[in-house]
């Protein structure tokens, strides 16, 4: 949509923005999921929340902690992965216009 709208390709930066946004998107829609998983593998060997079931967990975590223990760590979580799709898109796209 971007090289759409500025009638050329994407340049390496736009990539890596797009890269950033995406992964931070999709960090951010998964936290809950990373939490109950975390939790699942932390749990004492005997306990409901060793089981493994994560709707279970899930809703463990929101009957105890409510909404901000379901994205406990989103800040940490979100940077660190932006900045890795910033690093990898960024440096993919660089690296294949210089191959081509």
């Amino acid at each position: 949509m971007w090289s759409w709208k500025q009638n050329s390709a994407v340049d390496p930066w736009q990539s890596a923005v797009c890269g950033a946004f995406a992964g931070g998107f999709s960090a951010a829609v998964t936290t809950p999921l990373d939490v109950a998983k975390t939790r699942i593998m932390l749990a004492k060997k005997g306990t409901r929340t060793a089981s493994g079931k994560v709707l279970p967990t899930l809703k463990n975590i929101w009957n105890t902690q409510g909404i901000s223990g379901l994205f406990s760590g989103i800040v940490p979580r979100v940077t660190w992965i932006s900045l890795g799709g910033f690093l990898f898109l960024g440096t993919y796209d660089k690296v294949h216009k210089l191959l081509l």
